[in-house]
């Protein structure tokens, strides 16, 4: 066999090695098989539960960051780097959110003209997060104007200051609204520290046109890490004292005994069930988690949420953050409100309904509680996925077209594995 020979069939192979490659990967994607929305990969890092931003530790920082500078669109997505970029753009939006004016609606060419308009930082918190919260957290003052909730922010800097614009989580509309007094200067500063490294959205290119415009596609193919999961109340005795300290459950008074499921402790007329998947759920009759004073019912529900959700899983969730993942209003002064897990700014789907934690308050009080304990511990290998071209494809030839291409991590027993989901914009 000749030298030419030989390369001939080694090119055939490798090809052929790269397709089945491509095949299995596509076989394990539920977005083919049973679990419409997913792509299966492999692979995450080290998270540090947070850089405080403002006063909420990690639950303000969002999931996808992009700035915009002369040089271009630097995205930061997957990465532990975003709580970093966002520690040093969070000033500035909080500034805006607390100084900016009354909001006018616009249409999407002009959103997709700003997205592109250098100096500018867009925001992805993966869920509409209403202003005065997120007001609240980055900012010492509330602004009344702002009254809209948002998943897709942008910050515009320009001769007359710094515009937000946002897509409203209420009726999917944009809006733009101009904080004159805040500088577009520092803006400009912290987005040219980045470079540009060929990042797009969506709708700039033809061959993402069939799943959401406002996607964020890096140029190069994420690589996620796998993490260990383990439930930390097997892991150490005296977890279950400390769990009943943290949930206000005096060890003295508490009465603890086994069940077929786990455990389940009493005190008072309130319960705590404990089961050996690692859920903890509280049904009470008592007012025993008030709703702390705030500008708002609503604020004041979800900060209470948060730091009674926090306080319990954040000690013990290894290199995940925790971050708001949904409110849903149920009537007056009525919410459930739900926090997931994060690794390296990917969620993570824990069990049924995918979050982490689900709080319900009704009327100034949290009446239930629904925490899904987990340990995560980055391995030592990382995920090998489909390019974002053909994951898009793949998504777009299914029942998911128009949705946005994302990761998501999937626990599969002891391991959390990254892959292709179609999310929602």
């Amino acid at each position: 066999m000749d030298k030419k020979c030989v390369i001939e069939v080694g090119k055939s192979l490798l090809i052929a090695a790269l397709t089945c490659s491509a095949l299995w990967l596509a076989a394990q994607s539920p977005l083919l098989g049973q679990l419409p929305g997913v792509l299966e990969g492999r692979r995450p890092e080290q998270t540090q539960t947070g850089e405080q931003a403002g006063h909420s530790g990690s639950v303000a920082v969002p999931l996808r960051m992009a700035v915009m500078n002369a040089g271009g669109c630097c995205a930061v997505q997957y990465t532990q780097q975003l709580q970093s970029l966002f520690s040093r753009v969070a000033p500035v939006l909080g500034e805006v959110l607390s100084a900016a004016g009354t909001p006018e609606q616009v249409d999407r060419a002009r959103w997709e003209a700003a997205l592109v308009t250098a100096p500018g930082a867009y925001f992805d918190f993966q869920t509409g997060v209403p202003f005065p919260v997120l007001t609240g957290w980055l900012s010492d003052r509330s602004n009344p104007r702002l009254t809209d909730a948002a998943r897709h922010m942008l910050l515009s800097g320009g001769e007359q200051g710094v515009q937000l614009y946002y897509r409203s989580a209420r009726d999917g509309a944009f809006y733009v609204c101009s904080a004159p007094s805040v500088s577009a200067d520092y803006l400009k500063t912290i987005t040219e520290q980045e470079e540009a490294n060929g990042a797009i959205f969506a709708y700039q290119s033809v061959h993402y046109e069939r799943i959401a415009p406002d996607t964020l596609i890096d140029a190069q193919t994420p690589t996620p890490r796998m993490f260990s999961v383990s439930l930390p109340l097997m892991q150490e005795e005296g977890r279950l004292e400390e769990l009943l300290d943290r949930l206000s459950f005096p060890v003295g008074i508490t009465t603890v005994y086994e069940t077929p499921e786990g455990r389940r402790a009493r005190s008072g007329n309130d319960t705590l069930t404990i089961l050996n998947n690692g859920t903890v759920v509280y049904d009470g009759e008592e007012d025993r988690y008030g709703v702390a004073p705030g500008e708002t019912p609503l604020v004041s529900a979800v900060e209470s949420a948060r730091e009674l959700v926090c306080g319990v899983l954040e000690p013990w969730c290894g290199q995940a953050r925790v971050y708001l993942s949904g409110i849903e209003g149920l009537g007056q002064d009525s919410w459930r409100i739900c926090f997931g897990y994060a690794l390296d700014n990917i969620p993570v789907r824990v069990g049924e309904g995918g979050y982490a934690a689900q709080v319900l308050v009704e009327q100034g009080y949290i009446r239930e509680l629904e925490l899904r304990l987990r340990t995560y511990t980055a391995q030592d290998s990382t995920t090998l996925l489909l390019p974002a071209r053909q994951a898009a494809a793949i998504l777009a030839d299914g029942d998911r077209q128009g949705s946005a291409l994302e990761l998501c991590y999937q626990e599969h027993g002891d391991t959390a594995i990254a892959g292709w989901i179609a999310g929602e914009q």
